[in-house]
């Protein structure tokens, strides 16, 4: 036989053997792809279903909104207010449910892990037996065209088996069957013990535990300290990991397992949902901080917020003056707010009387808008990316935290009295009182956030309402703006205002006076 018709015949066979090969890699992927669809109709119908529902419907427990009422109050710090967030009753019952998950399918990997070396084991074994059952009867090749033969089969046989290697992995990946790595399983691979290691080495960790050093919480029918409960240890490793993601983020360690993919997902991804939870409660922390009319605490919930979002554990001096150098550097300019033609009106009466609706008007600039536009669009052209596609997600917030003082006596509190049913959740009569110790210049008359959809838009006219103080006098009213998304650019602007006691006016229903002023215009008409 030829060279040339022996290659077309070993061609003819090794191609053979791949479609074969192929074939059964298909079935075996449609099996699979059944089993898998019905363990999910299994799995929706049955009880346990390993999905967060919170994250799923973007809802807070009641519950957690009572326990973070219970361990604030006015002169929380913002580190009080991540620590609330990070150990509510859900947050920890998450956790301790991510963990099990996360224990189950170590176990499960470590089974799999052991019928794969028995089945290597095995192969190695037939492949053994395989090689003396193809040997001739004297047991040696000593044939040069039958070793040459032989070399030609063996080489066959490598290819065929890349081939089907090749494709089990394909099918491993279709199949969800990828080894996961994990965290003291496997060498080399980072996770949470990591994460506390590099931050104590640092001086990071542990965190100041305020309220939670004198709290127990139970796990497995036990009454525990915060750092003995796994759940709430995993929250607060990833709190401070948060806060000092700038340490991590470029820690070489973290960046060479991640090029080689020996990060822990168990540990990761399950940061990033509960960043995702943490941002939910954040929120309504706020608007139990806004019901509860708390100035003081609705600005410190906004300064966790941005220090939370940026990644910092902090929001002083130090903390902004980074935040300014990575600004400038990036857009050569800082994120600023410029305000002017700040007036206070009632928006019915051309005075301003106890209890009307006051109107809070302002100009306002943008001082950085044209350098976030122009930088942010050079950027995205330069990744072939439409500009007025991915800017139409841009979010910017501002707060405006609206209160007043009495210059010329004393207004009592309960001229800005607490709504409870304002309040997102029940809040018990002790937690309460705490609130409402509160005098009236710590109470918010209003409180409103300003969304910036539009980064180019530069400036404009803001209003803002409120109901004017039910107490007459000459009344300084003081607005605090804060950014939840930049560092050092809050800024408090003053307006005054003499507020008389409406029952000294003679004043006219509004519709009488509409009325009186079209007969006016309508007799200068005549004329």
């Amino acid at each position: 036989m030829s060279e040339e018709a022996t290659m077309s015949e070993e061609a003819s066979e090794k191609s053979n053997i791949v479609v074969v090969i192929a074939l059964i890699v298909v079935g075996i992927v449609a099996a699979i792809a059944y089993y898998l669809k019905s363990q999910k109709k299994d799995e929706k119908r049955g009880k346990d279903v390993d999905m967060d529902e919170a994250l799923a419907t973007n809802s807070v427990d009641l519950k957690d909104i009572a326990y973070i009422a219970s361990k604030l109050s006015p002169d929380s710090s913002q580190l009080d207010v991540l620590l609330a967030v990070a150990s509510t009753p859900e947050s920890i019952a998450w956790s301790t449910k991510s963990l099990a998950m996360r224990q189950k399918s170590m176990a499960k990997r470590m089974e799999d892990d052991k019928h794969e070396e028995a089945q290597k084991k095995a192969d190695a074994k037939k492949s053994t037996e395989l090689q003396a059952f193809d040997l001739d009867d004297d047991g040696w090749a000593d044939d040069e065209d039958e070793d040459e033969e032989t070399k030609k089969k063996a080489k066959l046989a490598e290819e065929i088996m890349d081939e089907k290697k090749k494709m089990g992995e394909e099918l491993a990946k279709a199949a969800g069957k990828i080894k996961i790595p994990f965290e003291g399983l496997d060498d080399g691979v980072i996770g949470q013990k990591w994460v506390e290691t590099t931050l104590k080495k640092a001086g990071l960790v542990p965190l100041d535990l305020r309220f939670l050093k004198d709290m127990t919480f139970e796990h497995e029918g036990k009454q525990v300290a915060a750092m003995d409960h796994p759940g709430l240890r995993r929250n607060l490793c990833f709190l401070a990991g948060r806060l000092n993601s700038m340490t991590l983020n470029s820690h070489p360690e973290l960046l060479e397992a991640a090029s080689k993919q020996r990060i822990d997902p168990t540990y990761f991804k399950t940061a990033a949902d509960f960043r995702q939870r943490c941002g939910m409660l954040l929120e309504a922390t706020l608007r139990t901080g806004v019901g509860l009319r708390n100035s003081q605490l609705s600005q410190t919930v906004v300064e966790a917020c941005s220090m939370f979002k940026l990644g910092t554990n902090g929001c002083g001096p130090k903390e902004s003056e980074w935040f300014d150098s990575v600004m400038m550097k990036q857009y050569n300019v800082l994120p600023r707010l410029k305000i002017e033609n700040t007036a206070i009106t009632a928006s019915e009466h051309p005075e301003t009387a106890t209890d009307d609706l006051l109107v809070m008007t302002l100009d306002l600039t943008r001082l950085h808008a044209e350098n976030f536009t122009r930088t942010k669009i050079a950027a995205l052209q330069k990744q072939g990316i439409p500009p007025q596609v991915a800017l139409s997600q841009y979010r910017e917030v501002w707060w405006y935290f609206v209160t007043a003082e009495r210059l010329d006596g004393e207004t009592p509190a309960s001229c800005a009295e607490i709504n409870v049913e304002r309040l997102p959740g029940k809040i018990s009569d002790e937690d309460m009182k705490k609130f409402e110790d509160t005098k009236f210049e710590g109470r918010l008359l209003t409180s409103w956030p300003m969304m910036i959809a539009n980064i180019a838009q530069k400036s404009g006219k803001v209003k803002i309402q409120f109901k004017a103080p039910s107490v007459a006098g000459k009344y300084n009213f003081k607005v605090a703006i804060k950014s939840q998304d930049f560092l050092g650019a809050d800024q408090m602007i003053n307006a005054e205002a003499d507020i008389v006691d409406v029952s000294t006016l003679s004043r006219k229903p509004k519709a009488e006076e509409k009325a009186v002023g079209d007969d006016e215009d309508e007799g200068k008409k005549d004329k």
